[in-house]
């Protein structure tokens, strides 16, 4: 698969996960399932929300967190609440055990800094990996793992853990995941993230009996919202998807329809900005040209009538 292939599903995945776990109900409603009962049993769920602040800056925009959460957590003694974060990182394949702590370091640092410049204290950060990538998941749980040296040396190095959510080792068809069914849009998002590199067309079917069951088919926006995942996450003819649908009750006609309406309005708003991508680059090649071309002592008039720039971007670049 071409690098431009992958960076495209890469984006498909995020959307959905961010679709997701960009609502704080189903944030609030998926922690409560993971989290180890010595952190659940001491946060203050009611107050959670997603922390839209902007912690990326431009040099680090790549590689920072998918989703920051944060809420109150009691102390120890219980006579105090704290505040706490949750970082979710959400990852469609196993990048690499140091590039993966060092994204977590790197946001978690940088935040740290905003916390010292402000002369506040550091803020507790617990991270979340978020994982449903085709191969193992085979990162270390600590970062101190990464360092191949004695137990006495590795006391004296900084260290953290993550809390890892793999969809490799989680049953949407196990009975201890039906507190997940209560939240439609969490368990559809976890089912097909996990389907997304299986192929596996036996889970979309149940996953359209279970929105039958739950009434779910009347939120079209949504419905087509997964749909579009689906189409573009397995390998499966229209024609095949249409009798699914129809197969489970859902009128595929009418369906596939509207979800082709929707690729062609997609795919018009893919050509337009490859269209702007390209007219920039040639203005960029144009002004280029033009640089040259003034630095060579040509004039104004010849640059213009070379390059096709107007008079005033000229003498803009001469400036």
């Amino acid at each position: 698969m071409t690098k431009k292939k992958t960076n495209e599903i890469d984006k498909i995945h995020d959307k959905i996960f961010k679709k997701a776990f960009g609502n704080v109900e189903n944030t609030r409603g998926f922690l409560y399932k993971i989290l180890p009962i010595e952190i659940k049993d001491r946060l203050d769920f009611k107050s959670l929300k997603i922390d839209t602040t902007n912690y990326v800056s431009t040099e680090f925009k790549e590689g920072f967190s998918d989703i920051v959460v944060k809420t109150k957590m009691k102390s120890a003694a219980g006579n105090k609440k704290v505040h706490i974060y949750f970082l979710l990182e959400h990852k469609s394949e196993s990048e690499g055990k140091v590039k993966t702590f060092f994204q977590i370091l790197k946001y978690m640092v940088f935040v740290w800094e905003k916390d010292i410049a402000a002369k506040k204290p550091l803020r507790v950060i617990i991270p979340i990996v978020f994982y449903h990538g085709k191969e193992k998941w085979d990162v270390p749980a600590s970062f101190v793992e990464l360092f191949d040296v004695d137990e006495e040396v590795k006391k004296f190095l900084m260290d953290f853990t993550y809390i890892l959510f793999d969809t490799n080792t989680w049953d949407f068809r196990d009975s201890k995941n039906r507190e997940f069914k209560d939240n439609v849009f969490v368990f559809t998002t976890l089912s097909l993230m996990k389907a997304a590199f299986r192929n596996d067309m036996e889970a979309i079917r149940e996953i359209f009996e279970f929105w039958q069951k739950k009434g779910f088919t009347g939120n079209k926006d949504m419905v087509l919202f997964y749909m579009a995942y689906i189409s573009k996450t397995q390998k499966v003819a229209p024609t095949k998807l249409k009798k699914i649908l129809e197969e489970t009750k859902i009128d595929g006609g009418e369906m596939m329809q509207t979800l082709a309406q929707h690729w062609i309005r997609e795919g018009k708003r893919e050509t337009e900005k490859k269209w702007k991508e390209k007219e920039k680059k040639w203005k960029e090649e144009k002004r280029e040209m033009a640089t040259r071309m003034l630095f060579k002592n040509y004039s104004v008039n010849e640059v213009m009538a070379i390059t096709g720039l107007t008079e005033k971007e000229i003498q803009s670049l001469m400036n």
